[in-house]
């Protein structure tokens, strides 16, 4: 058995053209990585940004974080959540010996060091001119929905507000205020905007997210050295200091979305390596067969493990990579492309990369005016 990778890409530009579904996307670490000024990507993945942090960190944390790296499954070690999640919960420990061979003094530092080099490699200005989170700003712009796009992204940087404010598009997520806006759960869980105002939610953070002296989060221009950041992972740990303030009203938004009748979530630069998200499509989309997930997916389908295990359970969720797709939870390579000249080679599916989602969404919002921004 195959799949038709035309019948995939139709229904995919058909989502995107309807007005009447809710539709989301999910943007993961990848997307930024798509970008490459110079041949680098824009902001580096976790797995790079892991091994930043082992070769910048101030030395006298260093070879704790070698230490603690040490205790992580393989597959974690590379994982720079998984080292944030672990450092924060020996931190919670109680005592004072040393915790796995790393003292409670550094253990209670950590933490802010390792967001310090984290937010220097993240702040990142968007490139000016046509790009993939540009093309997805204006997409926004320029279709007309009866309900809000909503975005959600597991990335701490401000690439996605730069273009929807290069844009002029409206947008909220989640914060109230001018000078110092700060974080209203009552206002999200309303959830009554127009529909042309867009939903923005970030599910791990952001580098412009802080915590005020009482404890609000609030939002303030990026500072590497701010160490009362709120950036990164809902640890165990943050859900109790922070009860449903900020992570779990976002992943609650996410729930939110994925149980409208119709929902369609579009993946990209999404690894389907977050478990805590992954409970939350697995949940949604057994508890609603209408709503869907579109995995684009960059590269083979080998390399998505935890995705294609996740997939074979649930005929809506979607997986589309370059090689093969799982579709209705049935795993098989494209069809062979009858017009190529020998009528065996398959075609490859490109929209797993963010930059070629963008040009696909240009081509849908034909030539619009540009709004220039401030930023440029």
């Amino acid at each position: 058995m195959t799949h038709e990778l035309q019948q995939q890409m139709d229904y995919i530009r058909a989502a995107l053209e309807q007005e009447k579904k809710p539709l989301g996307f999910l943007i993961g670490a990848g997307a930024p990585m798509s970008m490459r000024p110079n041949g680098v990507p824009l902001i580096p993945g976790l797995e790079e940004l892991t091994a930043k942090v082992r070769a910048e960190l101030n030395p006298a944390y260093a070879t704790a974080v070698d230490t603690l790296l040490g205790h992580l499954e393989p597959k974690d070690s590379a994982n720079l959540e998984s080292l944030l999640n672990y450092v924060r919960s020996l931190a919670a420990l109680p005592g004072s010996s040393d915790i796995r061979g790393v003292s409670v003094e550094v253990l209670s530092k950590l933490d802010a060091e390792i967001c310090k080099v984290v937010r220097t490699h993240v702040d990142q200005s968007l490139p000016p001119g046509d790009n993939p989170y540009f093309a997805l700003a204006l997409w926004v712009s320029a279709v007309r929905r009866i309900v809000p796009t909503q975005i959600f992204t597991t990335n701490y940087d401000l690439l996605m507000e730069q273009a929807l404010e290069r844009q002029r598009v409206a947008y909220f997520d989640g914060f109230m205020g001018s000078r110092e806006p700060s974080f209203d759960l009552q206002a999200i869980e309303e959830d009554q905007l127009p529909s042309r105002w867009t939903l923005l939610w970030k599910l791990h953070g952001s580098i412009n997210w802080s915590q005020d002296p009482d404890g609000n989060v609030v939002r303030r221009p990026p500072d590497a050295s701010d160490a009362s950041s709120a950036l990164v992972y809902p640890s165990h740990l943050k859900y109790d200091q922070s009860r449903r303030l900020p992570y779990l009203a976002m992943m609650d938004r996410l729930k939110a979305f994925m149980r409208k009748p119709g929902a369609i979530l579009i993946t990209t630069g999404f690894s389907f390596r977050d478990q805590h998200i992954n409970e939350v499509i697995d949940q949604s989309l057994r508890a609603n067969p209408t709503a869907s997930v579109q995995g684009l997916l960059f590269g083979s389908l080998n390399s998505y493990d935890d995705a294609v295990a996740l997939a074979k359970g649930l005929p809506n969720l979607m997986l589309l990579a370059e090689d093969a797709a799982v579709v209705g939870s049935v795993s098989s390579p494209w069809s062979p492309d009858n017009a190529a000249p020998d009528a065996t080679s398959s075609p490859k599916f490109t929209l797993g990369d963010f930059t070629e989602l963008g040009k696909l969404l240009r081509s849908l919002t034909g030539e619009l005016p540009h709004k220039e921004g401030a930023d440029e």
